[in-house]
């Protein structure tokens, strides 16, 4: 938006700045032009005059003298034309009046009248002016004068009017260049200041609100209905969060009890009922479970502590040692392989991630199979990906995999909330972080985890402690 209002202003600034000098550049210009011309009529007129006291100018000895000399002085052309228009005298052999405008101005001083010249100073041709004026004898024109001047000279001062110009309009486009940058910056701060307020809410950062009274009247409203936008949300967040955490605890009494009278009962049951007591048993865990995965969703999006340093792979190797013996189990093997790098994030959110993607990956790997944990780092982000080889989702699920309580065909009668990769991606959405699935090949399933890399210099950094 400071580029778009420099250009703005900038080009206002050039657009008057041209409007202004334009007109001053052929103003002056006008000003020499007619500077020349007045002095060569006059000089014209001065020749004209007195070839009309002598009796035949063309022949005189002392006006020729004098016509020669204006001639040398003014690097111009003399012409004597009589009355029916041939040249008598010049003083540059061999000039021709060719042009039809030339010689329209010599008739016209033959016919007694006086002519102004007519070409335009800046003719690309550069073309010289000419200006004839009329000799009288006893009231009658006998012979005209004419003087032809070249406007080089003309033409260099104008130019180097319009290059002075061109400088100054150049000095005052680089001064407005330079007063242009603070004066958009003090315009643009408030619309800065509620740009960073709302990026800042985007975040997660709810405590964070718009600085309402600063800038004009459209930033400040604007500014109050953002800050209004978000004391609603705010309020429909806790709502929802109390909700998810009141109905999850007021749900585990009821089952508590439930899960006593199914214990009970577990004595009194006969063995062709035992069947009927084993599935009733497994419901009543499954229940727990989701509730239990409720009440981490609900408290995943509350702000947490601050981010910490995490060493993603000792993160990574401690997680894989805790999932071995289920690995072990299914003869599944887990390696951990790439670099060690430090991420940022709040303390224990990769641990749960990890659990939550390994969970997943055995679940689905097939006997003999592998996954595979790395991890890897650019400039600005760490990531950590666990890639398995079981039969992967189909493009058109791997989009609603994160949504809550989503199970695809290929979970078949494995057990399951549907809340597991829905936790993974708010706990790493709440840190700025970001959960990514893609397909494996031949195939499988790749989890990618992309965390924000921890700045360096860092003393002390967050180490998680392998299970015994």
């Amino acid at each position: 938006m400071r580029r778009r209002l420099l250009t703005t202003y900038l080009s206002l600034t050039a657009i008057l700045l041209l409007a202004l000098g334009i007109p001053l550049a052929l103003s002056l210009s006008m000003i020499e032009y007619h500077h020349l011309a007045i002095a060569q009529v006059n000089e014209t007129e001065k020749l004209a005059a007195s070839a009309a006291r002598t009796a035949a100018p063309a022949s005189d000895t002392a006006w020729a003298g004098q016509a020669t000399e204006y001639g040398r002085r003014k690097d111009s052309v003399v012409l004597l034309f009589d009355n029916r228009g041939e040249v008598a005298f010049t003083t540059r052999p061999g000039t021709r009046v060719s042009r039809r405008e030339w010689r329209l101005i010599v008739r016209r001083a033959l016919d007694g009248r006086p002519n102004l010249p007519l070409n335009y100073p800046f003719n690309i041709s550069a073309k010289p002016s000419l200006v004839a004026s009329p000799v009288f004898e006893h009231g009658r024109t006998i012979a005209a004068v004419a003087t032809l001047a070249p406007t080089t000279s003309l033409r260099s001062r104008a130019m180097g009017q319009s290059a002075v110009l061109l400088g100054v309009a150049g000095l005052g486009l680089l001064a407005a260049t330079v007063a242009s940058v603070p004066l958009s910056r003090w315009s643009l701060r408030p619309v800065q200041q509620l740009h960073r307020a709302v990026g800042a809410i985007a975040q997660g950062r709810y405590d964070t609100r718009a600085p309402g009274d600063s800038g004009p009247a459209e930033i400040r409203e604007l500014a109050a209905a953002v800050n209004a936008m978000t004391d609603r949300l705010v309020a429909l967040i806790e709502t929802q969060r109390s909700f998810v955490a009141d109905a999850s605890h007021q749900l585990r009494n009821p089952l508590t009890a439930l899960r006593l009278r199914i214990d009970v009962l577990e004595s009194a049951v006969t063995e062709a009922g035992r069947p009927h007591l084993t599935v009733a048993v497994d419901e009543a865990e499954h229940l727990g479970r989701i509730l239990d995965e409720l009440l981490v969703v609900a408290r995943a999006a509350e702000p947490g502590h601050g981010a910490v340093p995490v060493e993603v792979r000792s993160v990574a190797e401690s997680r894989a040692r805790a999932w071995s013996a289920q690995a072990s189990a299914t003869d599944v093997t887990v390696v951990v392989k790439g670099e060690q790098a430090v991420a940022s994030c709040q303390p224990g959110v990769l641990d749960q991630v990890l659990d939550v993607l390994l969970d997943n990956a055995l679940g689905f790997s097939p006997p003999g199979g592998r996954v595979t944990v790395r991890t890897w780092a650019d400039d600005t982000r760490v990531r950590v990906t666990v890639e398995d080889e079981g039969p992967g989702m189909p493009p058109e699920n791997l989009a609603r995999a994160t949504d809550r309580f989503w199970r695809g065909e290929q979970h078949g009668d494995r057990r399951g909330s549907g809340l597991g990769l829905a936790i993974a991606t708010t706990l790493l959405e709440a840190g700025d972080g970001a959960l990514r699935l893609s397909a494996a090949e031949p195939h499988g399933l790749i989890a990618e985890v992309d965390l924000k890399r921890d700045m360096p210099g860092v003393a002390s950094v967050t180490r998680t402690r392998n299970p015994s």
